[in-house]
């Protein structure tokens, strides 16, 4: 039985999925740190990190500590099985994996992260091919794209499992 999800965010985009999955299986969700205090080693568990290039932010941890039960990338580019498949290489994942896209958010960035996404920004709209505009727009500005629709899938596989 899941007893949490357990979550590590950087700038918000996690946690807010964190929130609607719990809300939604009716299941607490704890930050990593917190994790530490209410739960159990080995204890059932959903893990949701961040993406930072193609690791998943506190996975590794995470399936030390606990028996988890499937995991929640979130990153900033669009949900495609070539992203997937990448996220499951390069995390050496064996457990069902759900990419959910999140965003950019520049006000909870620190200096050198600022200038490195822009710097990814630049070089995506500099490109030949026909960027998606919302992706140079998020680079440029920020933006969020977390949304209840991008749950479903998640929510499906522990429904139904």
């Amino acid at each position: 039985m899941i007893k949490a999800i357990v979550y590590k965010s950087k700038t918000g985009h996690t946690e807010k999925y964190a929130k609607m999955i719990g809300e939604k299986l009716n299941i607490p969700y704890y930050t990593l740190k917190e994790a530490k205090i209410k739960l159990r080693k080995n204890d059932e568990i959903i893990y949701l990190g961040w993406v930072c290039a193609t690791k998943i932010v506190g996975l590794k941890k995470s399936l030390k500590n606990y028996k988890v039960n499937c995991c929640g990338a979130i990153g900033a580019y669009p949900k495609t099985n070539e992203n997937i498949q990448d996220l499951e290489k390069s995390n050496n994942i064996k457990i069902p994996i759900f990419y959910m896209q999140g965003g950019i958010d520049y006000n909870k960035l620190n200096k050198v992260y600022k200038k490195l996404l822009q710097a990814i920004g630049k070089a995506i709209q500099s490109s030949a091919d026909n960027t998606d505009k919302e992706i140079v727009e998020m680079f440029e500005k920020g933006k969020s794209f977390v949304c209840k629709e991008n749950i479903k899938e998640i929510i499906n596989y522990i429904n139904n499992n």
